[in-house]
């Protein structure tokens, strides 16, 4: 899947547009301004809690596509503590970051990797991703709303209306930009995004990532929870800097 900005929930404003939208195409203000009043919610809030579940599209070698799924927990508290848990039947990884350190812990392979890290979960993304090659779990909850995340590269923004995830009313907008096809389902009352739906355009595939989100705002979390304790049986081993484009942990 093209790596895209939420949600992410991986995300929705990375490649670049070309030209003007198309006839019929129309970005509409009130599906921008939706965008603009999440990413100001999601950044005010200090301390919070995401559980997700995810599919993703995968193509084999003989064309067939095939869906998987993950399910994800991440434990934020700003500016500078993160824990995440990421797992389907074929992978398991954890991520921890307290300040200093990040580790990324494999509980099934008994592996894991420990570096020094920036003071803010924004600077720790970006250290991951242009020295190592790694894409932070949703990383793009912390990049709503930002110069990253330039809303001029969509060709077209649409509300779509009200629809209902998981019991929980919403607002569906439906977008487009160059090489995907996105849709957002937003909270109505508290503007968080529940669900969003990517469709790779330029894949005659057209390979598609979806993710849910069940919110939780001012926990508690103590600092043991961002803190990597190894098992005695786990491995430390390098992670090494490389030039490739990020790897994705959706």
């Amino acid at each position: 899947m093209k790596k895209l900005l939420i949600v992410s929930i991986g995300l929705v404003m990375a490649a670049t547009a070309q030209g003007k939208p198309t006839q019929g195409d129309a970005v509409e203000p009130k599906a921008v301004n939706a965008l603009k009043a999440m990413g100001i919610f999601l950044r005010d809030q200090q301390s919070f809690t995401v559980e997700t579940t995810s599919e993703t599209d995968y193509d084999l070698a003989n064309g067939q596509t095939v869906r998987m799924q993950k399910h994800g927990d991440l434990h934020v508290r700003r500016p500078d503590r993160l824990q995440a848990h990421i797992s389907s039947d074929r992978k398991d990884r954890q991520f921890f970051y307290d300040g200093k350190t990040f580790v990324m812990y494999a509980p099934k392979l008994g592996y894991y990797t420990r570096v020094d890290a920036p003071p803010t979960i924004n600077q720790l993304a970006d250290t991951l991703e242009t020295k190592y090659g790694l894409e932070l779990p949703l990383v793009d909850l912390f990049r709503w709303g930002t110069p990253g995340a330039p809303t001029d590269e969509l060709t077209s923004a649409k509300y779509i209306g009200p629809a209902t995830i998981d019991g929980v009313q919403t607002d569906q907008y439906a977008f487009r930009q160059k090489g995907v096809d996105w849709q957002l389902w937003i909270q109505q009352g508290k503007p968080v995004p529940r669900k969003i739906l990517l469709t790779t355009t330029d894949d005659p595939n057209r390979p598609q990532h979806s993710v849910e989100m069940t919110w939780q705002f001012n926990t508690s979390q103590p600092d043991s929870l961002f803190t990597f304790n190894p098992p005695k049986t786990a491995a430390q081993i390098e992670l090494k800097q490389q030039n490739a484009p990020a790897v994705s942990q959706r």
